[in-house]
């Protein structure tokens, strides 16, 4: 059974979808939300947001905020969320990683850029940092 899943940032809503799972970073661990959940608001950590629908996955880089959920309806408000398909890996430059982060380019996975910041996991250990 499908939901709404709505994020929501300053600017208004970023993205409306319908989603059969929702799974979040907290401070716990991860979270899946399911429909028909009971009501629930916990924050949100940094770090990628992942909803499933009919077998395809797709996941949304965040730089923290709340989830709300009642009545089959999860809103997600932060400062900023993006899809990882939409961004540009272009705009981070291979010198960019390996100064702030002083691992090896091919450690790196890009998984946001959110508001002129750039997200970005090691790949083995799963550690997000900003670069500026």
């Amino acid at each position: 059974m499908l939901f709404t899943v709505e994020f929501i940032t300053y600017q208004g809503v970023y993205k409306s979808i319908e989603t059969d799972k929702l799974n979040i970073p907290t401070s716990e661990e991860r979270r899946t939300i399911l429909s028909n959940h009971m009501p629930i608001m916990i924050p949100i950590q940094i770090g990628v947001i992942e909803t499933s629908n009919n077998n395809k996955t797709s996941h949304y880089a965040i730089n923290g905020g709340v989830l709300y959920f009642d009545s089959n309806v999860a809103e997600i408000v932060a400062d900023d969320v993006v899809d990882v398909n939409e961004i540009n890996i272009n705009e981070i430059t291979q010198e960019n990683i390996v100064e702030n982060e002083k691992v090896s380019y091919n450690e790196i996975e890009v998984v946001g850029k959110i508001g002129g910041v750039s997200y970005v996991q090691r790949k083995r250990i799963g550690f997000f940092t900003k670069l500026y």
